[in-house]
């Protein structure tokens, strides 16, 4: 599921986009980590909280021996880490003047925009990754997630690729993220070298966005039973998500600037391969990856929004 929220209405448009699980890697936000006070403050506030909660330190394994080549496939840290890291990242743009109009969320990274936005604490946002994590360790069989270069349409009608995943979601109308049971996913690929589709597998371990997340949706019921958003924060869940079709509800032809605070830009990437054509007015922007560069890409953004914005 992927979704938009208008802040305030102004023009021209500050966006920014929250994407989701497939993004995380080792050493994430590192540099800004080591440089940037603001930001390192509001991680280590929030670490310290999330460690007297649940007994684990996020900081400590994120920024331990590893290195960003290797997968962050571990829900129980991939899952709070990049709410953590999306929510703190938007937090400090917001704190040097940097006001969005909207915020553009995908999968997990609605949690985080949620929290961002004030629908729900960063507190909350982060239990809810962290039950996420333990109920789908215990009651959800191991999965797969993977990107395929062909549409939806295609997917959705190859006999093979139905019969061995679902469609977890678009990310531009050229790929299709896939999910299904681990077991199936050496066959999938199998069938998707032989059509001449190419993929990659994404470092997430849980069926997200299929009916095999179903067998822990009682718990959720249960443990967030009157919360206003439980429902919609399940069908983040649990329902496939469609970057384009939010990206629709702007206006291409207005002036727009496009931040994307994840870990590796996959929303401003899948912009930039075309997940809406002929943006023209568009400025689109990431500022953390896993090969480096992270500050110059956020002094870029600052300097470009105050442009923007005085325009």
């Amino acid at each position: 599921m992927t979704s938009i929220h208008a802040i305030k209405p102004s023009r021209p448009e500050l966006v920014f986009l929250f994407p989701g699980q497939g993004s995380q890697h080792y050493q994430m936000g590192r540099a800004l980590f080591d440089a940037d006070p603001a930001f390192r403050d509001l991680m280590t506030g929030l670490d310290a909280q999330f460690t007297e909660r649940e007994g684990v330190s996020l900081l400590a394994r994120l920024y331990g021996s590893l290195s960003a080549a290797t997968p962050l496939d571990d829900i129980h840290l991939s899952h709070p880490l990049v709410v953590m890291i999306e929510y703190c990242l938007a937090t400090v743009l917001r704190q040097r003047g940097l006001h969005p109009t909207r915020v553009i969320a995908s999968s997990a990274g609605e949690f985080a925009a949620l929290a961002f936005t004030g629908r729900i604490t960063i507190e909350t946002a982060l239990d809810m990754m962290a039950r996420q994590a333990q109920w789908a360790t215990h009651y959800v069989e191991p999965g797969f997630m993977l990107a395929a270069m062909a549409p939806r349409a295609w997917c959705a009608a190859d006999p093979d690729v139905c019969r061995l995943a679902w469609v977890a979601g678009v990310g531009m109308p050229s790929a299709t993220v896939l999910t299904g049971r681990r077991q199936n996913l050496a066959p999938l690929e199998t069938a998707l070298r032989a059509r001449g589709v190419a993929f990659g597998r994404l470092p997430v371990r849980v069926p997200f966005h299929s009916a095999l997340m179903d067998p822990m949706r009682a718990h959720w019921v249960r443990r967030y039973n009157g919360h206003p958003h439980a429902e919609a924060l399940w069908d983040v869940i649990r329902q496939p998500f469609d970057f384009p079709a939010s990206l629709a509800m702007l206006d291409r032809q207005a002036p727009c600037t496009l931040v994307d605070v994840g870990p590796s830009a996959t929303l401003a990437n899948w912009i930039r391969h075309g997940a809406v054509p002929h943006a023209d007015q568009w400025r689109v922007h990431g500022i953390l990856s896993p090969w480096g560069g992270d500050l110059p890409r956020l002094q870029q953004v600052l300097d470009l929004a105050d442009a923007h914005t005085a325009a």
